[in-house]
């Protein structure tokens, strides 16, 4: 784990993704996070290898709370409560929760790829 999460990191995307990713967060202000998967918002296992996540706060980020597996190394915010206020990096980072979900929902113990971890 990076020893700050918070710390903001700049990419280029393409001004569509950029697009997709502005309308993904008017929706989830404009609907709340009620319709998204338990998966997403309050997941116990890693997206990644299934491990179970553990619970970290992390005083340098403001006492924010982590999911953290112990196995690959992934991390993400725990998502609580209304999340007013949500921001575009969070709207693309639980897009990327559901992707990572997706893409290794197998259930097979998988490694994630070199720079994916």
């Amino acid at each position: 784990m990076v020893k700050d999460p918070e710390a903001y990191k700049t990419i280029k995307v393409p001004a569509w993704v950029y697009i997709n990713a502005k309308e993904a967060e008017l929706a989830l202000m404009r609907k709340g996070v009620g319709r998204l998967p338990e998966s997403v918002l309050n997941p116990t296992k890693c997206p990644i290898c299934k491990n179970e996540l553990n619970t970290m706060k992390i005083e340098e980020s403001g006492g924010k709370t982590y999911l953290l597996c112990p196995n690959c190394g992934y991390t993400q915010p725990k998502f609580e409560g209304t999340m007013e206020g949500i921001a575009l990096g969070t709207a693309i980072g639980m897009g990327l929760v559901h992707l990572l979900n997706t893409l290794f929902g197998n259930g097979r113990q998988a490694q994630p790829e070199a720079g994916t971890g």
